[in-house]
């Protein structure tokens, strides 16, 4: 498939030229890049209440309250973000605007379904990071009394490029098969064949199941980056991870192998990451409102940001799993100002993420949080 896709590029320079890689006076500014359609807030509110329903699925099949995606996690990790020294001057904006900064972080691993999937199951893999002590003008406090220029930068990514769900609309019919079908993933997977979208909707569960030690992880949707409009990703550099990269697990792997795969890997090794932006700079390639489609590279060029790291550590103690699942809140809304989500799928993340966070924690009768030290995290 690759070398079709190859080939075709090839010919398609001979006819054409090669694609323009955009550069900074190409970029557009983020502001004038969204359309908020007027029914937006009842579509969101919509999509609320149905990953409620699928919130309350899970607790009647396990009698505890999880978060709406990303259910079942993988590994939790304490390491260094450190920004990269050398940053021209228009990649210094918000968290990355004090080049050669080092900040304390943690991060999870996780599968991203809403319910608790095998690992030997081919679905996309989530990674989720929290930088502490960035200063900045903030999207909203930390706390309703706390300072609005510190607290953390909240990222959460995919093993996948794309979201499947393209619109609110979309969103909200997809949602509803999977909470009508919950209980029954053949019967969603027949309804998901009558869609005209059924490539798009059937995307995640033809991802190849690699090893999550060796991903590449994206944002999916688009952010700010002080003036513009963006995607980041982290990019595997380190050479323990080398071997990982586009490994598939074994075919007669168990139902908790990422999990203990990534024990066994942190337990005496460590990872490294590139973390990498992309810029917006023409709508109908890039567009900010459909997450579904993918900025190529051949066009947008990824710059490297920021070195995250982490050494070796026990991933999966219960002190971490307790604290990660049950005690915190994450965020993409949580973070600078520079860094603003854009899109229709970020603006219902804000109220969707709100709705959950408050649903675990009326649930399980345990505050959740969020965190404004890195020493939170139990070791």
């Amino acid at each position: 498939m690759q070398a079709v896709s190859d080939t075709i590029n090839a010919v398609s320079e001979k006819v054409v030229g090669p694609t323009k890689v955009a550069g900074p006076e190409d970029w557009l500014n983020a502001d004038e890049t969204e359309i908020i359609e007027p029914d937006e807030d009842e579509k969101i509110l919509r999509v609320g209440e149905l990953v409620h329903d699928m919130q309350r699925h899970n607790f009647d099949a396990h009698q505890h309250k999880f978060r709406g995606t990303h259910v079942k996690s993988l590994a939790f990790v304490k390491g260094t973000f450190t920004i990269n020294s050398d940053l021209p001057a228009y990649l210094k904006h918000g968290i990355f605007s004090e080049p050669g900064k080092k900040y304390d972080c943690i991060g999870r691993y996780a599968n991203e379904p809403s319910f608790i999937l095998p690992d030997n199951t081919s679905a996309p893999r989530g990674f989720s990071l929290k930088i502490f002590n960035v200063d900045g003008e903030r999207l909203s406090p930390m706390s309703p009394d706390g300072p609005n220029n510190n607290g953390t930068q909240d990222f959460l990514m995919n093993n996948a490029p794309i979201v499947e769900l393209t619109d609110l609309q979309t969103t909200i019919e997809i949602f509803e098969l999977r909470t009508k079908y919950f209980d029954q993933p053949t019967k969603l997977q027949l309804e998901l064949a009558k869609r005209s979208d059924r490539l798009k909707q059937f995307a995640p569960s033809m991802l190849p199941n690699e090893y999550v030690v060796g991903s590449t992880f994206y944002s999916q949707s688009a952010f700010k980056f002080g003036p513009y409009a963006c995607k980041f990703s982290i990019l595997p550099i380190g050479e323990s991870q080398e071997e990982f990269k586009g490994k598939t697990i074994p075919k007669d792997s168990d139902t908790t192998y990422h999990r203990d795969h990534l024990r066994e890997f942190y337990n005496s090794k460590s990872t490294k990451y590139s973390f990498r932006v992309q810029f917006c700079s023409d709508l109908s390639k890039q567009p900010i409102e459909d997450a579904s489609v993918e900025w190529k590279e051949s066009f947008a060029s990824w710059f490297d940001l920021a070195t995250l790291e982490f050494n070796s550590q026990d991933t999966f103690s219960d002190e971490r799993r307790v604290w990660w699942e049950d005690k915190i809140g994450l965020s993409p809304w949580d973070g600078l100002k520079d860094h603003r989500p854009l899109g229709s799928i970020n603006r219902l993340r804000k109220k969707a993420y709100e709705m959950s966070r408050s649903y675990r924690e009326k649930g399980n009768q345990t505050k959740v949080y969020l965190p404004l030290n890195v020493d939170d995290m139990p070791n």
